[in-house]
This record gives structure tokens, sequence and C-alpha cells, in this order.
């Protein structure tokens, strides 16, 4: 009997741990779907799936693992409302998040999130800043009247003013969950909004737990880069790999000068900048110069069908280490920069005007032209 007992407890065990180490995602519809049944979820660190609502309810499960970002996107969404986007699911650990929608019409992001802390307060984060766009847009409809997003000074307007206002309210709610996953979270996801001084001192405001997290590391490294890719700071070597798997090593080009570009298979502004690129090479190329291109593509197979289609003459390889990151700062592409013979920064320049008037081309005519 006493076997027996010892069996059971352990196989009652074993299933507590199982569902414990899982994330249930539960779903409640109300209203019409039209049809539109079908629910999808991926993200970093979650396999993707699908599901379809009935009789109102859906459920996603499975398996926690640190960093997991859910998404959730809607067949719904996408067909009968204007916010058809996906919207993230900030789980901080295993259990069981509540999802509740209303009223389907007005789409899946205006339902209410409970179950677990961070996502329950990230959904609220999300629907606060939502608000404050939209007052935005409203207040700038009576400044210019007749304009929209689609004129020039509208979109400067409300660009710089998004920011003003999302500055301190991305601030305070840092601060407030500087102990929780989804302060981290939060801090890392618009670290890009903020002056860089704001970042290091929420960083700093970040508990111990916090600032050793996924997002916490990642904030860091940031940091750290941009801290590094200051002008006149020394480019501390590195060494990637070419699409045929040879070694580069940046102290190879010691004694050129060698405008380093940041690129991406899935970039388009920084496909369109290569055919004029291609052309400043030719110039400078026999004066001292090289162009290292450096590609922050995650899928090796994305970056060489690019490479084959580009046909780019000048040396390429993959940030597999992301020192795009955490020595240059990088947070766009495309990004580019001018290093001194001696290996020191001259300049960083975001994007690159295939009409000739970037920044980087002006400072390679005063080098070169003579």
């Amino acid at each position: 009997m006493k076997r027996v007992l010892s069996v059971l407890l352990l196989a009652g065990l074993v299933t507590n741990l199982q569902a414990q180490s899982k994330v249930v995602i539960k779903g409640t519809v109300k209203g019409d779907l039209k049809g539109f049944n079908k629910v999808y979820l991926f993200g970093d660190n979650v396999n993707g799936d699908a599901t379809e609502i009935k009789n109102g309810t859906f459920s996603f499960s499975f398996p926690w693992k640190v960093g997991a970002s859910p998404f959730i996107y809607s067949e719904y969404d996408s067909a009968a409302t204007t916010g058809g986007y996906s919207f993230p699911i900030v789980v901080d650990g295993p259990g069981t998040v509540n999802l509740k929608i209303a009223d389907v019409t007005k789409g899946f992001i205006s339902g209410t999130i409970t179950g677990n802390k961070s996502a329950a307060a990230f959904h609220e984060f999300d629907k606060g800043q939502r608000t404050m766009q939209s007052d935005l847009l409203a207040e700038l409809g009576k400044r210019f009247p007749g304009k929209g997003k689609s004129d020039s000074v509208f979109r400067k307007a409300f660009s710089q003013e998004r920011i003003d206002r999302m500055i301190p309210y991305v601030s305070n709610f840092v601060e407030a969950h500087a102990a929780e996953y989804v302060g981290a979270f939060v801090l890392l996801r618009y670290k890009n909004m903020l002056p860089d001084e704001n970042v290091e001192k929420l960083f700093a405001k970040l508990s111990a737990a916090m600032q050793a997290s996924i997002p916490g590391k990642e904030v860091r490294d940031h940091l750290s880069g941009m801290k590094r890719s200051g002008l006149g700071n020394l480019v501390d070597d590195f060494t990637l790999s070419t699409p045929v798997g040879d070694s580069i090593s940046f102290s190879s080009f010691r004694g050129k000068y060698v405008m380093v570009d940041f690129w991406s298979s899935w970039c388009g502004p920084c496909k369109a900048s290569f055919p004029h690129m291609k052309e400043v090479y030719q110039k400078y190329q026999g004066k001292n110069f090289e162009i290292l291109g450096i590609s922050i593509d995650e899928e090796k197979a994305a970056w060489l069908k690019e490479i084959d289609k580009q046909r780019l003459p000048w040396p390429q390889v993959l940030d597999t280490k992301k020192i795009y990151v955490t020595s240059f700062g990088v947070t766009g592409v495309p990004t580019a920069f001018l290093i001194s013979p001696e290996g020191k920064i001259l300049l960083k320049e975001i994007g690159f005007d295939k009409h000739g008037n970037s920044l980087m081309e002006k400072k390679l005519k005063e080098l070169f032209d003579k």
C-alpha cells in the first residue's frame, strides 16, 4: 500500500510540475466573428501555432521558456476591423493568462488580460499609449485642419510630440515596475525612443534580478554599444565570417579608411542605396579606402540569397556575435560608420543618400578629392 501511494504521489507531482512549466492562454470572445474564427500565436521562444474559436472560446498552450514573448493575431481583426495587427502577451513565468474580448467589433486588442502580472500590466500600458496617440491625432487634426499623416508637416509634428509624451510615460512605468519583468521588457522595447541618459538612469533603477534578465541584458548591451561607438573611440577588434566561411578580423583593415555598412536582407532602404554605393566604391577603392558590409540578418540563408542577388564588390560578413549592438550601438539599418586608418570612429550616419548628399560622401570627398 505504501508503495502504491508513493507511486501515486510521484505521478501527481510530475503532473503538477509539467503543468507549472507551461503557459496557457485562454480566450473568450463575444460577438459575431462572421466566419473569421482563426487565432494565431507566434513570437520569440514560442513555436508558431494556430487554433479556432469555438463556442466563443480558444486556448493555446506552450512550454515556458525564459524570454518567451508570444504574440496574438486574429483572423477577424485582419478581415473585419481596422485594428488588424498582432500584440504581445508579456508573460513572466508559467501559468494561465486569461484574455477576455467583450466586444469583438472593437478588436482583440480591446480585451482585458488577467492571470499573469506582467501580461496584465503591459496590456494596460499599451492601452494607455494607444489612447495617448489617439488624443494626439485629434489635437493635431484641430491644429492642422484638412491635413493628416500624408502631410509632411503633420507627420513631423506627430512624431516629435509623440516622443515628447512617451518619454515620461515610459519612464514612469519602468520606475513603477522596476522589480518586475514587464519593467525591463518595456525599457527594452522603447529604448530607442528615449535619450541614452534616460535609458541609463532607468536601467540603474531596475532590480538586480531584472538587470540580469534577458531584456535587462539587452538594454545593458545597448548602453555598452552606445558608449563604445562615440566619435573618436577606438573600435574593438572583432572577427566574423564571409559567405564562403572564411574569417575576417577588423584589425586586418588597419591603415585604410573603412566604411562599415550595417544592413540586412529585409531592409528596403539598405538595398536601395547599393547602386550608388557601388559608384562610390568604384571611385575611392584605389585611394586607401574600403567598405565592409556587415549583415545583421538572423537567418544565414536569407543573407546568402541577398548577397548572391546584390553582387556587392566589397567584403561581406554576417554578424553572428551581435557586435552591431554591443560595439556599435546600432538601432536601425542602414547605419554606416567611417573608421580612420588608426581604427578610430570618425563619423556615424543613419541611412545612405543615394543622391550623393550624405555626410559620409561629403567626408569622403573631403578626404580624397584633393
